[in-house]
């Protein structure tokens, strides 16, 4: 298949995966696209931009299975598209040593982004331990590569926000199933991690950054509560519902995760459980 014919191919599959209607025929789409890229890859010198697609393909077939609920599949995808990401980074680095030039945040932020994602449909799969683990070598990636997320690259940012999100719902669904303190309190920490570098995000011209803020502070605020901070907890509760009721149906299933937590913060003042609250800690 020529270049410009697998550019073709991957846009209108990437096309027909926004559309629920069309996931099917995506599914198929992603199959031959996914073909065709490592066909250009298999001998002779790895054209970068191909193996960069293969990857792209593979990670964004992996969260089309995911929707479709063939998670075994979308976790295979995942990680086969985390080893391209991984070879892919290690070639850029090679050529640009900064973490925040252009092409190396992109690399970086790629690659975490698909280890993030490729744990979230290993959890669908039934392997919460390995999404704890892919997200935890993420968060070391990305700190080890590009230091604190505040001083990294867009795309690193970006990608670390999301991390720090996904690792605080993963250990807050642990505390919540095994009751350990501890997963609790760095649930917190990663929390405000989150919340941290989604508000330096924030831009009212991009009502995502309100749904990704609003989406870390229901969690935050569910960690918060964990640990006994029933104060802050119904502080970042309160910004949540504000923030969420600027994006009207949108932020609908936020809202009602935040009232939900709402009702146990008042549950929890009344019997007299407020109050407590954690050491500030950093890893």
């Amino acid at each position: 298949m020529e270049p410009e014919a697998r550019e073709e191919i991957f846009e209108r599959a990437r096309e027909y995966s926004t559309q629920p209607a069309r996931w099917e025929q995506a599914d198929v789409l992603w199959a031959r696209v996914v073909e065709a890229y490592r066909q250009a890859v298999a001998g002779g010198r790895v054209d970068r931009n191909d193996q960069r697609q293969l990857a792209r393909a593979l990670w964004r077939h992996g969260m089309l299975l995911t929707a479709l609920g063939r998670h075994d599949r979308a976790t295979e995808s995942g990680h086969e598209a985390v080893v391209l990401f991984t070879e892919i980074h290690q070639a850029v680095a090679a050529e640009h040593p900064e973490p925040t030039q252009a092409r190396r945040d992109e690399a970086l932020g790629e690659l975490i982004t698909a280890m993030v994602d490729c744990g979230e449909s290993a959890f669908l799969a039934g392997s919460p331990d390995v999404r704890l683990d892919l997200l935890d070598k993420a968060l070391g990636i990305g700190l080890h590569t590009a230091g604190p997320p505040p001083g990294a690259g867009p795309r690193t940012r970006e990608a670390m926000a999301t991390a720090y999100h996904n690792f605080a719902n993963a250990l807050l669904h642990r505390h919540q199933q095994q009751g350990a303190t501890t997963d609790a309190q760095e649930a917190t920490l990663a929390g405000s991690r989150a919340t941290e570098l989604r508000l330096k995000a924030l831009d009212p011209h991009r009502p995502i950054t309100l749904w990704e803020l609003g989406n870390t502070y229901s969690v935050y605020a569910q960690a918060l509560l964990a640990t006994g901070d029933v104060e802050r907890a119904r502080l970042v509760v309160d910004h949540g519902i504000q923030l969420t009721d600027l994006l009207g149906a949108a932020g609908m299933e936020i809202r009602q995760k935040l009232r939900a937590t709402a009702e146990l913060i008042r549950g929890a003042s009344g019997s007299g459980g407020g109050g407590r609250r954690w050491p500030w800690r950093r890893r």
